[in-house]
């Protein structure tokens, strides 16, 4: 397990993180059976119209080009997490709905003081309490200085050596650390789980199979996603949330590119362990990414705009800058159209 050393306050935080200490690339969360840790089988089932979910993800967009620098903007809907030693101040949790959080309702937790929740409309946090549960917030809406009562519309709680899933802060359920590439991960081109994957909108249709199920006006979803997102009425061709994508290409083919390093760590992972559908919004296919709050907010450099900043430099042309921001190209040097496929959900 590698991690930050950064920091010389005594490691009482979950498996020694917090107060400058973070976890690094080796690092990842949930159990070994969690869905996002275990790989794809060789004789996985593809479903029946694959291929005609693909197209229809590739039509609205290609794959989403990831940004370094929005990090503490009101464009950043990434997911910062904090873990807390038991020295840090004391928050009473409330959720601003009745329905929004009863199992997290009341429960004094520690939060690092400078902890900070995503600015974008989503107001993501998560909080790994040193005894190891992770809390997820969605849409945070106060947080005062040296404890008292932290607001939040959505909010619930999960073991972070558990299986990631049945959290309220994502559409799909996820817990908001499923899935999503860290920093470290990206920078050492090393990403061992399944990805967090976001579409534009996903399916009404239960004729996914695999138990797929809908409520409310939500869209449909099947297992691990435990809700559905925001629906794109009439279109059995998109996919439900909870959908499991996978890049079919060998580590040959892939080395085969001649990709950045955190290029191919990323379509390494998606061809091992591939991704999940676990929220709607956005031009086309995009992939979740943890907010630079994370370590920006506690008085850290941005290690994206870091790693950003050096790829621009070293010319390689998958990363480029304008306006403070580097932009990580996804889409270019890899054939989505014909890789990319749809496979069968993993055993619950």
């Amino acid at each position: 397990m590698a991690c930050a050393s950064q920091g010389s306050d005594r490691p009482t935080g979950w498996q020694g993180f917090g107060g400058g200490r973070l976890p690094g690339a080796d690092w990842r969360p949930y159990a070994p059976r969690s869905p996002f840790n275990e790989p794809i089988p060789a004789d996985v089932r593809v479903v029946g119209n694959s291929r005609a979910i693909v197209d229809r993800m590739l039509s609205w967009a290609p794959p989403v080009t990831l940004v370094a620098g929005s990090g503490g903007t009101t464009d950043d809907y990434g997911h910062p997490t904090y873990y807390a030693r038991s020295s840090d101040p004391v928050f009473r949790l409330r959720p601003a709905v009745p329905w929004g959080g009863a199992t997290v309702r009341g429960r004094r937790i520690h939060i690092p003081d400078a902890a900070k929740a995503a600015p974008g409309a989503d107001g993501h946090m998560t909080v790994v309490e040193p005894d190891g549960w992770e809390y997820d917030f969605w849409q945070v809406k106060s947080k005062p200085r040296g404890g008292g009562t932290m607001t939040f519309s959505l909010g619930s709680r999960q073991r972070i050596d558990g299986n990631g899933l049945r959290g309220r802060a994502t559409a799909a359920g996820f817990g908001n650390l499923a899935g999503i590439i860290r920093a470290p991960e990206l920078a050492a081109g090393k990403i061992d789980h399944a990805l967090f994957l976001v579409v534009r909108c996903a399916t009404t249709s239960t004729g996914f199979g695999f138990g797929a199920r809908r409520r409310r006006e939500d869209s449909a979803y099947v297992y691990p996603a435990a809700a559905g997102g925001a629906s794109c009425p009439n279109d059995p061709s998109a996919p439900p949330l909870g959908a499991r994508i996978q890049l079919a290409m060998t580590s040959s083919q892939i080395d085969a590119l001649h990709l950045p390093a955190w290029k191919r760590g990323l379509v390494l992972a998606l061809a091992r362990y591939g991704g999940y559908i676990g929220d709607t919004g956005g031009p086309g296919v995009g992939i979740q990414m943890e907010s630079s709050l994370s370590y920006t907010a506690l008085g850290q450099r941005d290690p994206l705009v870091a790693l950003g900043a050096e790829q621009a430099r070293a010319r390689l042309g998958a990363v480029r800058s304008y306006g403070g921001r580097y932009f990580f190209d996804i889409a270019d040097g890899v054939d989505w159209a014909r890789y990319l496929r749809v496979v069968a959900p993993p055993a619950r």
